[in-house]
């Protein structure tokens, strides 16, 4: 859920038929009117899900994460959060919908583009990913370390003089 911003119920919908371990892909199925993609995934999720595919049954129909009669119900995958989430000793207030928020935020903190988180998150319209892109202090941190760096940004000389050339624009 994660790694790839799924909501409860597009893990609902994953079939054993979605996954290509072979090719480290995963076919999903958005919710809201988002876009289908076939997502890459991670290295640390595939060996999981290698894992789960060893230790469960069914065809390529059959539903990835199965539940006693069918897929998992939307109950039981949030049951499973708030256990685990009580384990983590992490905030009450954390939802399983707090993952897709999470994900969005580190891949923009990471330097991912607007645009690729938008696709990860499969929406159509780049405004739903915007409210993602509010700007972390790490994320502003690293970006200042770099506009310092860059030689179209006036620094000052470290043996400034007392008295500023007029002609000169001002440094800070």
């Amino acid at each position: 859920m994660y790694h790839h911003g799924l909501r409860v119920g597009e893990v609902l919908l994953l079939q054993r038929g979605d996954l290509d371990l072979a090719r480290g892909r995963l076919l999903v199925r958005r919710l809201k009117g988002g876009a289908w993609s076939e997502q890459i995934l991670f290295s640390a999720t595939s060996e999981l899900l290698r894992a789960h595919v060893a230790l469960t049954r069914g065809d390529d129909g059959s539903p990835l994460f199965p539940g006693r009669h069918g897929p998992l119900r939307r109950r039981q995958i949030q049951s499973r959060f708030v256990r685990y989430r009580r384990l983590a000793r992490l905030a009450e207030h954390l939802t399983t919908h707090s993952l897709r928020h999470s994900i969005a935020t580190h891949l923009l903190d990471a330097g991912a583009h607007l645009e690729f988180v938008q696709d990860h998150l499969g929406h159509r319209n780049i405004r739903s990913t915007a409210i993602y892109a509010r700007i972390t202090d790490r994320h502003r941190e690293a970006l200042m370390r770099t506009f310092e760096r860059s030689p179209w940004i006036v620094q000052p000389s470290a043996s400034t003089p007392s008295a500023p050339d007029s002609s000169a624009a001002p440094a800070s």
